[in-house]
């Protein structure tokens, strides 16, 4: 009997055993493990939740909190506003004028025909831009700007129109903020995506929620013996179920803001 032949075959029997036993041993490591989960982008994680949006903004952009306070008109700022009947009220922080010849628009323009009432007739006129109608209330809102950006959820820094039955605006209120102080240097403000995963991720968003617009604004986020303190903010105006509700986010530190002037208000389509 050759036992080296036969040692030989016992050898790479017992091999190819070894190499079996291994096989099945990783096959089983595998079933047994968890099927890693892959991670979903922010527009899968939408998508899924039926969450629809238009353009978020992506830019780079730069911010940094700063303070300022309301502005006192004086009687050489209305001198020059013709064709209206005009006063100063509370302690002359607030106009309010009352239009001798009422300035037919329509409402549906957000605000574009009143662009040239606002610059000619109107104290700093341009410096403010549109920001809502409400059309139960009959009111056009328009929201001062600092550095091209609205105030937002603030009344001393708007002018609210009046319009009658006819869509004519017949009178305004305005106040206004004086110059800026800034506290520090410009610094990153995040993206609006990355606002709107902030959002995502603090659970404000529900299924089936619309966002109707995006925008990047001030925000008065404190309020001092000498001035007001504000911030850049991602606003988000969002429709569920017919309600439109605003949230914000800390454009700096990219944090939600939990704040009651953010209620919700029922939708165009609910009125």
């Amino acid at each position: 009997m050759d036992w080296k032949k036969t040692e030989t075959i016992f050898i790479i029997a017992f091999l190819i055993l070894d190499i079996f036993l291994l096989v099945l041993f990783i096959d089983s490591r595998m079933a047994s493990s968890p099927t890693p989960l892959v991670s979903q982008t922010l527009e899968e994680k939408l998508k899924s939740e039926n969450i629809t949006y238009g353009k978020i903004p992506s830019d780079a952009e730069k911010g940094s909190y700063l303070s300022t306070e309301p502005l006192a008109f004086t009687q050489k700022d209305i001198n020059n506003l013709k064709g209206q009947k005009v006063t100063l009220q509370n302690a002359n922080q607030r106009i309010f004028s009352f239009l001798q010849k009422p300035v037919k628009i329509d409402p549906d323009k957000y605000g574009a025909d009143l662009a040239p009432f606002l610059k000619s007739d109107v104290f700093k006129g341009d410096k403010y831009t549109y920001w809502s109608y409400d059309k139960d209330k009959m009111q056009m809102t328009f929201n001062q700007k600092i550095d091209s950006r609205p105030v937002l959820f603030n009344t001393d820094g708007q002018i609210v129109f009046t319009l009658n039955k006819d869509n004519e605006v017949v009178s305004y209120m305005q106040t206004m903020l004086g110059d800026t102080q800034v506290f520090d240097k410009q610094d990153d403000v995040i993206s609006g995506t990355d606002a709107l995963e902030v959002l995502h991720q603090h659970g404000d968003l529900k299924q089936n929620s619309k966002i109707i617009n995006t925008t990047l604004g001030y925000y008065n986020l404190v309020s001092l013996p000498s001035s007001d303190v504000y911030l850049p903010v991602w606003a988000f105006e969002v429709e569920h179920e017919k309600q439109m509700t605003y949230f914000l986010v800390n454009g700096l530190e990219g944090s939600v803001i939990n704040t009651n002037d953010t209620q919700a208000v029922p939708s165009e389509e609910a009125k």
